[in-house]
């Protein structure tokens, strides 16, 4: 009984998500030609009772610390679910399918292992699996191209996509590799002029991130994995060493291979081409219409919206993956979209104050780490679809449609709150 009125503010906040996601289910039925039907309220019921099956399972295992993260996940796949059933609605039980899987995921990373500092002495297997996982798309058989880009493992009919594991993988390398190493980078005695300069065997991981993050970009034609990937290796060491000169460096190299890669190959010049030209002739009605069509269904959204299932989502060709926050605010509009923002702002911020009061170094690295992951691709995604950057390969978290980048988030979502127990535990607080 004491566990459970532990998360109690936890389960009064899935109260709302439930009264969310069936809300925006039934007025996306309703706008329908069909009209509502009774039956259609199986599949965001069913997710309701997944939401709570958790917060028991928390409750029941005795977890403690944060308990916002699980309702903001919750609402966010919530959100998700109601627009794939307004975009794809033949796919709504697919992906309620992988939200079921991402539950179990859940579960188990809550559950194993059992010690979570005991990642830290396994970096390098870290390490190594994932850069077999990074580059095996480029792989013979197994290797699948889906809309230009080589990021994808199938066997059959089931695909996978590896970067969204790889990004767990690294983090959890960086912030072991970092926790050992920090101090040796951060108070090196030699300097080049301003810029601290360690010893060459430590800069040779930072030189292999550029490598590898260059690799991705040219062979995989992925430039939202290559800005994930160096984004969140130099977020890390700035955090860990506090040198602001580590992370131009790295910026640097990437603006570097960026511009030898825009003039060398063909996929990478037409990204940028265009981003910086969507509305010219020759661009508009070929590889730009997708830009923008989003980019009116931007301007069509105004201050609230169309409203649910009166929007013109159609036109944009692959929108429920990466275009939904385009079709989101056409119907939500500005109003709904800065809410939806809202809730990513307030999933990091509490990504980041579970790292700020962690107790040892590398789950302070682990926790900052996996919520910079939520941040920049929230990020690169809405820039992309708002034009601010070039276009990338890079979904939604939580709301886009895809099993393998949902099942991944809900993992995240269980390393912090383990890392919040452990804080928890160690202070002696609820």
């Amino acid at each position: 009984m004491i566990a459970v009125t532990r998360r109690r503010p936890e389960l009064g906040l899935l109260f709302w998500v439930a009264a969310l996601g069936i809300t925006g289910s039934v007025a996306v039925a309703a706008a329908e030609v069909a009209g509502f039907r009774p039956q259609q309220l199986v599949i965001p019921v069913t997710f309701v009772v997944i939401a709570f099956a958790l917060h028991v399972f928390l409750a029941a295992r005795g977890v403690r610390g944060d308990q916002l993260l699980l309702p903001i996940a919750a609402a966010l796949t919530a959100i998700g679910l109601v627009l794939v059933q307004r975009l794809a609605s033949n796919l709504l039980v697919q992906q309620l399918s992988w939200t079921l899987i991402a539950a179990g995921a859940f579960a188990g990373t809550i559950l194993i292992p059992r010690d979570l500092t005991a990642l830290s002495r396994f970096k390098w297997t870290w390490a190594l699996l994932g850069v077999l996982l990074l580059i095996s798309p480029l792989l013979p058989v197994i290797g699948r191209e889906v809309n230009g880009a080589r990021i994808w493992l199938g066997v059959g009919t089931v695909t996978f996509e590896p970067w969204e594991a790889v990004k767990i993988l690294l983090v959890i390398f960086f912030a072991a590799y970092l926790e050992e190493f920090r101090e040796v980078l951060a108070q090196t005695q030699r300097r080049f002029g301003p810029i601290p300069v360690p010893p060459v065997p430590y800069l040779v991981p930072i030189v292999a991130m550029w490598a590898i993050a260059m690799v991705v970009m040219v062979f995989e034609r992925d430039l939202g994995a290559t800005l994930l990937f160096l984004g969140i290796f130099l977020a890390m060491l700035y955090l860990a060493t506090g040198e602001a000169f580590y992370t131009l460096i790295g910026l640097a190299l990437l603006l570097v291979g960026g511009f030898v890669a825009y003039h060398v190959f063909a996929h990478v010049a037409a990204r940028v081409d265009i981003w910086l030209h969507p509305f010219a002739e020759d661009v508009r009605f070929g590889i730009g219409y997708q830009l923008v069509q989003g980019l009116f269904a931007l301007a069509n959204g105004g201050l609230f919206g169309a409203g649910l299932g009166n929007g013109m989502p159609d036109r944009i060709p692959v929108v429920w993956s990466d275009f939904v926050f385009d079709a989101f605010t056409e119907e939500v509009g500005f109003a709904g979209a800065i809410a939806l923002l809202s809730l990513y702002l307030l999933f990091v911020y509490r990504g980041m104050l579970i790292a700020l009061r962690a107790p040892t170094p590398f789950l302070q690295l682990l926790a900052a780490g996996l919520s910079f992951i939520v941040a920049l691709q929230t990020l690169v995604i809405v820039g992309g679809n708002a034009r601010l950057i070039p276009l990338t390969g890079i979904t939604l978290p939580f709301v886009a449609y895809g099993g393998s980048s949902l099942v991944t988030n809900w993992m995240l979502v269980a390393l912090l709150i383990r890392v919040s127990d452990v804080t928890a535990r160690t202070r002696g607080t609820p």
